[in-house]
């Protein structure tokens, strides 16, 4: 075993890329679950707790011992030794070990489903930070447009300032335009550059760039639909397990402290001497044991057995109260990311129409500019307001597509699960 985790080790290296031109969405991911330290330590502990629910408590005790001695005489001139193997086995079944298979499988899915729940954890982590980066590179993408846009401009008005048809008002206020074109932009490069190294913390390499474009608006599938869903959920089910141990439990502690007890026990014993005195024997011996027994503290008021069985009960009860506000808060919380896209989806289309309106007014504007007919600042605002319905539109677009991925993993699937085809 350890020999092939360090073959899969030097795997992973030689084909981990140092740096990646490009980066999906599901290379992240893939990335991040394979280098994070959390992944790995959630690994270990299912590992860990599956180990614990495997032991077998029927099996038999063995033991094998050995002794020797040796003893001479100078005077009489002898010597003897002596050799003494012993060996045992004993075994014992009791009728409250009936439960002990039933309390490890439901550990085993228990181990299985927290681990599940700490990889959609880290998924989560990671599809937001993938979201900022994609949503920083394309707001530095836009500025940087608008920067060699108001370049462009401030050389165009320097031209005709030479030329004698632009005043020198006009020149310091594209100039003003184009300073402040060039701190944003480089406030907008320090956001991309934090977020892609927030990223490339979790994924273990270094990348230029995400590849995967922002989502459009989705159709999605109707809300009862979707709040189904929850119960298949790691949370869910996580609730449904303590219900399923806490009646274990009870069933456990009725069986050793309520019900009568049949215990079997059995034992063989080996043991010898072998010496070269002359006084080497062998011995053996077999018990076999049958027991049946009852305590009545549970019969008593005030017991502390009684007690224990009652709050164990309470236990069974809590816990499925627990199930239901846990599926109510679940569906609750789909509900609320279900209604938040559709305002989402409503303000997109607002946005997309202000923002065909602003490219509109800002080309009469130009022309009403060079008619000469406003002043070179109302057009700077004029653009600026197109600038501003862009970069609204694509704030919305992060907020829609990393709220239709919570929602996603909410319900522990696939984007493609929760939309219309």
């Amino acid at each position: 075993m350890p020999r092939l985790r360090i073959i899969l080790l030097v795997f992973l290296l030689v084909c981990t890329p140092l740096t990646a031109r490009q980066l999906t969405l599901e290379q992240a991911l893939q990335s991040a679950t394979a280098s994070s330290l959390t992944a790995h330590n959630a690994k270990l502990t299912l590992e860990k707790q599956l180990n614990q629910a495997s032991i077998n408590a029927h099996l038999p005790s063995i033991s094998i011992s050995a002794g020797a001695t040796a003893s001479t005489s100078l005077l009489e001139q002898n010597s003897s030794a002596q050799i003494s193997p012993a060996a045992s086995l004993s075994f014992s079944l009791s009728s409250t070990d009936r439960y002990a298979k039933a309390s490890n499988a439901s550990l085993a899915k228990t181990a299985q489903t927290t681990y599940s729940s700490s990889l959609q954890s880290l998924g989560m982590q990671v599809m937001r930070a993938y979201w900022n980066v994609a949503a920083a590179q394309l707001s530095y993408e836009q500025q940087k447009a608008a920067w060699k846009q108001a370049q462009a401009s401030l050389e165009a008005m320097q031209a005709k300032y030479e030329g004698g048809r632009a005043s020198s008002l006009a020149v310091s206020q594209a100039k003003l335009a184009f300073s402040q074109a060039s701190l944003t932009l480089e406030s907008r490069k320090n956001d991309y550059e934090s977020a892609k190294q927030t990223l490339q913390t979790l994924v273990g390499y270094e990348f230029e760039e995400t590849a995967d474009e922002l989502l459009d608006i989705q159709s999605l599938k109707p809300l009862a639909d979707l709040q189904n869903l929850v119960l298949a959920t790691s949370s869910i089910q996580l609730l449904a397990y303590k219900i399923e141990q806490a009646e274990i439990s009870l069933k456990q502690t009725h069986a050793t402290t309520a019900s009568p007890i049949l215990a079997f026990s059995a034992s063989t014993s080996l043991a010898s001497s072998l010496s070269t005195a002359g006084n080497s024997y062998i011995r053996d011996t077999t018990q076999i044991g049958i027991s049946v027994s009852l305590s009545l503290d549970p019969y008593l008021p005030n017991s502390s057995s009684q007690v224990t069985l009652e709050n164990l009960q309470q236990d069974i009860a809590l816990a499925e109260n627990e199930l239901q506000q846990g599926i109510h808060a679940a569906k609750s919380e789909v509900k609320t990311l279900y209604q938040n896209l559709m305002q989402l989806e409503a303000q997109l289309q607002y946005l997309f129409e202000y923002r065909e309106a602003s490219e509109v007014t800002f080309a009469y504007s130009q022309a009403a500019y060079e008619a000469g007919e406003i002043t070179y600042l109302e057009l700077m605002e004029s653009e600026q307001h197109m600038q501003n319905a862009r970069l609204s539109i694509l704030q919305q677009q992060v907020t829609y597509t990393v709220s239709l991925y919570e929602l996603a993993y909410l319900l522990e699937t696939d984007v493609k699960t929760i939309i219309n085809a």
